[in-house]
Formats: structure tokens, C-alpha cells, sequence
């Protein structure tokens, strides 16, 4: 009877820590692998003064929050104008205010079409 509680208990633990391996191994496996794609849309401005960012609306309505920074305020400036972006989906998405439905985007390249 003791031999069997033993392996039951040890059966238990190696399908325990099974799991959690495979769990973690996924989470690393999925980490830094990050998506591009190509966008044609405008830029808009989203929010009010002095809370204001920038993000790229596609042909289909969907909005996108762009990062860094410094790449929103320079693409501000194409307010007006079709652009085709090539960008980047990053693992990290903003949360909260100024998340948009489309998630986080990184422009890499952008080609001004009309």
C-alpha cells in the first residue's frame, strides 16, 4: 500500500511539472516573434490637447496605435495623404487610454500614394 501511494504521488509530480514545462516553453517559444505587415491608410489624430497621439487608419476603418513616439510625431506631419506602411506588430500592446482596436504598430517603411 506505501509502494503505491510513492508512485502515485511521484506520478503526479512528473505530470505536474510536465505542465508547467510545456506552458513555459510555449511562452518562451511565442516571446520576440514579431509579425509584419503592410497597411495602406491615412494618419489621424486621436484624443485632445495636450494628450494627442497619432495612429494610422487603414481602408477598412481600423485604427492602430503607433510606437515610438518620435515616428508618430513625424508621421503627423502626413495628415492628408494615403500611405502604404510597412510595419511591425510588436509583443508588447498599449493598454488603456490611447489603445486602439487594431493593437500597437511599428512603421519600418512608409510610401505616400495619393
Amino acid at each position: 500500500m506505501k509502494k503505491y501511494f510513492v508512485l502515485v504521488l511521484l506520478l503526479i509530480f512528473i505530470i505536474t511539472v510536465n505542465i508547467i514545462s510545456c506552458k513555459t516553453f510555449k511562452n518562451k517559444k511565442n516571446a520576440g516573434m514579431e509579425t509584419t505587415a503592410v497597411i495602406t491608410g491615412s494618419i489621424v489624430i486621436f484624443g485632445n490637447e495636450p494628450f494627442s497621439y497619432a495612429g494610422i487608419v487603414d481602408i477598412n476603418g481600423t485604427a492602430y496605435n503607433i510606437i515610438p513616439r518620435s515616428t508618430a510625431d513625424e508621421l503627423s506631419r502626413l495628415q492628408g495623404h494615403i500611405i502604404e506602411f510597412t510595419v511591425i506588430f510588436p509583443d508588447e500592446q498599449i493598454q488603456g487610454y490611447g489603445s486602439l482596436p487594431g493593437g500597437t504598430v511599428t512603421p519600418i517603411s512608409w510610401k505616400i500614394i495619393q
